[in-house]
């Protein structure tokens, strides 16, 4: 939607117009572009949560722009508890910023004016966006879910062994076996990530060690991770390989 356009202020009442002076005035569509789980681009929706970290670029899109200077202001705000905290003023015709942090007391408000003024005749005039027209969002709750089983025999069923999370901004593991030899370890850099709903999978373990697929039983698993609202994780679990019972089922069916 387009935002709302005040009247030309005239700064001094004895200009006189000429016939070079344009009969229509600059108008802008502000909005906002990020990527996706699927790595396309969307545009952000009013009211809507996101996952953290959200990096979103900004576009003023302006129009009708001939023969006029314009002035960029935008402004970046954080609401959390009814204060408003103002996290950035950019003065650019497009910018980006990245947003961190989540949680249910905790939004966000992005809002442009600009200020124009007619090359020919000096009017000014101010483009502010309507309260309904700025961008608002939030960004989800952390949560993380280790599991305690997996069974890679390749039956399409929990083949890999992945971590549940959502909103993170921080993530690593390590898992080992009963000796403490490690069988696979990353982070949020290099762990491959599956997108399922609004849910990220690390899958942390494919089951094999130096290609050969490991041996039934008890392995451990530690993930340390820090959420976009400021929760800190540190999950210590079994892990069991059952391989062998899942082939064993198989066949007594």
């Amino acid at each position: 939607m387009k935002a709302s356009r005040t009247l030309p202020i005239i700064a001094l009442l004895a200009v006189t117009l000429t016939a070079t002076a344009q009969d229509y005035y600059p108008t802008i569509e502000p909005v906002g572009i990020f990527l996706n789980h699927d790595g396309e681009e969307e545009e952000l929706t009013i009211g809507n949560s996101y996952d953290a970290p959200l990096e979103v670029a900004f576009y003023a899109n302006p129009t009708d722009t001939a023969g006029y200077t314009l002035y960029y202001e935008w402004k970046i705000v954080r609401i959390a508890e009814g204060k408003e905290e103002t996290l950035a003023v950019r003065n650019d015709e497009n910018t980006e910023f990245t947003f961190r942090e989540g949680g249910m007391d905790v939004s966000y408000r992005v809002s442009l004016a600009v200020t124009y003024r007619n090359k020919a005749t000096g009017v000014e005039g101010v483009i502010e966006q309507d309260e309904a027209d700025m961008m608002k969002f939030s960004l989800r709750s952390s949560s993380l879910i280790v599991y305690n089983a997996f069974s890679p025999n390749g039956d399409g069923i929990n083949d890999v062994y992945r971590v549940k999370t959502q909103s993170l901004l921080s993530f690593r593991m390590v898992i080992v076996n009963r000796w403490g030899q490690r069988m696979a370890a990353g982070d949020e850099n290099t762990l491959e990530v599956e997108y399922e709903d609004d849910y990220a999978y690390y899958v942390c373990w494919d089951g094999t060690v130096n290609g050969q697929t490991a041996d039934d039983g008890v392995y451990f698993i530690v993930v340390e991770a820090m959420g976009s609202d400021g929760i800190e994780y540190t999950e210590r679990r079994d892990i069991n390989l059952l391989t062998r019972i899942r082939e064993r089922e198989s066949e007594i069916k």
